[in-house]
């Protein structure tokens, strides 16, 4: 009974999740670029090339990790959806070796930016942290993303809802990266798999067994990776869309054009225009 009910959430979660994929792309790449034409934002970025202005370009590393990083997200997206829809016959247990390799990758990028925001030179962490200016320009920046402001308030390098996507794909690749481990059942540690170590030995007795348990985990799983797909689209959207400069710097597609006049306000200033020879951090989208 419970491996038809589990079954029948897996087929309810396709449909759920594809539907809404279709309505958040069609929100923000054809409702949101639409607005912006009467709106004149349109033609200020796209027509007069009226960008953001940035006082700081981002180093090569963090723009080649950022770059890797997309495309094993990619290939993650990928071979995850084919393993849940084998569109061609044989080809499963490869796509598991190739899912489970780029998972590797991810992995250590992720924990390499967290050394660089915490523990590099350049330690950001900062950047990311949520503070109650932050929250207090929520209404405000979330007004400018729906038109009903052109004036984007800033407090940091990085808006408040930046900072709560970035924070979020944070916590959704801890989940993701620990779920995905989970799912393993080859012997690991004393004939154990990651799946008994992990989630076996508790999980285990409150649903009905250890591949219950797997069940259950590769549901989180799956709904996780979706989460990623529609966070990923509306990420794209907004990259380009709001600071296309910007984002063809981190391609390597064209440098991105520093002002030395651009500023923006950090985590201690008001909102007051400040003085030219302050130095600050790159104005971002």
């Amino acid at each position: 009974m419970a491996a038809i009910l589990l079954a029948e959430v897996n087929v309810w979660l396709d449909v759920i999740f594809v539907i809404l994929e279709i309505l958040v792309f069609g929100v923000f790449f054809i409702v949101h670029l639409g607005v912006s034409i009467p709106t004149g934002r349109f033609k200020k970025q796209w027509i007069d090339k009226q960008w953001p202005k940035h006082d700081w370009a981002p180093p090569a590393l963090p723009k080649f990790i950022h770059f890797q990083h997309l495309a094993m997200m990619l290939l993650l997206g990928l071979s995850g959806m084919y393993i849940r829809f084998p569109f061609f016959e044989g080809g499963r247990t490869p796509m598991r070796y190739v899912h489970y390799v780029a998972m590797v990758i991810v992995g250590l990028n992720f924990f390499w930016r967290l050394w660089y925001a915490f523990f590099s030179k350049e330690r950001d962490w900062k950047e990311f942290a949520v503070g109650k200016k932050d929250l207090a320009s929520l209404l405000g920046v979330a007004a400018y993303y729906t038109y009903f402001s052109n004036d984007k308030p800033h407090v940091a390098k990085y808006n408040v809802m930046q900072k709560l996507a970035y924070d979020l794909f944070g916590v959704l690749m801890i989940v993701q990266g620990f779920t995905g481990m989970a799912l393993l059942t080859q012997p690991f540690l004393f004939g154990n798999s990651p799946r008994e170590i992990l989630i076996g030995w508790w999980l285990g007795p409150l649903v009905g067994g250890t591949a219950m348990a797997g069940a259950w985990v590769r549901i989180v799983h799956y709904s996780v990776n979706w989460l990623f797909i529609i966070v990923t689209t509306v990420h794209i959207y907004l990259a380009a869309g709001i600071d296309l400069p910007c984002t063809l710097d981190f391609f390597g597609i064209k440098k991105l054009e520093v002002d030395p006049n651009a500023y923006h306000h950090d985590h201690d200033d008001d909102h007051a225009a400040a003085p030219a020879h302050v130095p600050a951090a790159a104005e971002a989208d």
